[in-house]
């Protein structure tokens, strides 16, 4: 028994290892990304409590009474079960692409430095390119304002790639005021009303495979129909913008934003 003890704590210490060598090749490679600080925290966490000595550790748990005990364990259970079935709706709902026609396009925005696009941007923007070639004339919404690190809004860069690889620059509508998803939609919406458009508007939503299951559901409380185009998400960066979504999907649920 004491065997396996040491083993699970060698194991333990190993992964919280590797979430802090991730958290530094994200710092190092990538800059400051948000959310990677979980994994240093988490990472450093789990190396120093499974460092103390079992018996010291088993001996602080048993203080508690019985019934605490069991509670904690069956959080702790609940909380694990919960995390697999969210991620796995965020993962599946990351490789549905839905190819059909849809009223406008609205592509996310993602951040820029400076004024250089970023990687998730590019993919969003090199998906929209891919369904304009399906259907060159659905209006594509780009949607995104100015983060106080960028040097022009995010939809005017966005704008401006689109063009650059031979998208129509008057099918292109720029919604530049957001400054989250909620956002994005609830601008977006404006911007269609002022066209003087129909109601019951179908849209289809571009933005990267992680981000996408709550993408959709934002677009729906906006009162869209909504329609999914994933594009791929930065394979280095993935482990900490899906687990980072778990999150942000609770968030949304429980607040609805």
């Amino acid at each position: 028994m004491k065997g396996k003890i040491k083993l699970t704590n060698k194991l333990l210490i190993l992964i919280g290892s590797i979430f802090v060598i991730y958290y530094l090749i994200l710092r190092f490679f990538y800059g400051k990304i948000a959310f990677s600080e979980t994994f240093l925290i988490g990472g450093v966490i789990l190396i120093i409590y499974n460092s103390i000595p079992t018996d010291k550790k088993v001996s602080l748990f048993s203080k508690f009474p019985e019934i605490i005990r069991r509670g904690v364990c069956i959080f702790v259970v609940i909380c694990i079960a919960i995390f697999v079935f969210v991620e796995g709706i965020i993962i599946y709902n990351g490789f549905v692409q839905d190819k059909g026609k849809s009223d406008y396009v609205i592509v996310l925005g993602a951040g820029l430095r400076g004024s250089r696009i970023t990687t998730a941007l590019r993919c969003r923007l090199d998906s929209a390119v891919e369904y304009n070639k399906l259907y060159s004339e659905v209006p594509i919404i780009v949607s995104g304002g100015q983060g106080p690190d960028e040097d022009l809004s995010e939809a005017e860069a966005m704008k401006n790639y689109l063009v650059t690889k031979g998208v129509d620059e008057k099918l292109i509508i720029e919604e530049n005021k957001s400054t989250n998803t909620y956002e994005n939609f609830k601008f977006s919406k404006r911007k269609i009303k002022e066209i003087g458009d129909k109601k019951n508007i179908t849209i289809t939503v571009i933005t990267n495979n992680f981000h996408m299951y709550r993408a959709k559901m934002l677009a729906k409380d906006a009162g869209f129909k909504c329609l999914g185009y994933p594009s791929p998400g930065h394979r280095v960066l993935a482990v900490n913008f899906y687990i980072r979504e778990f999150f942000a999907v609770i968030k949304t649920i429980v607040f609805g934003y």
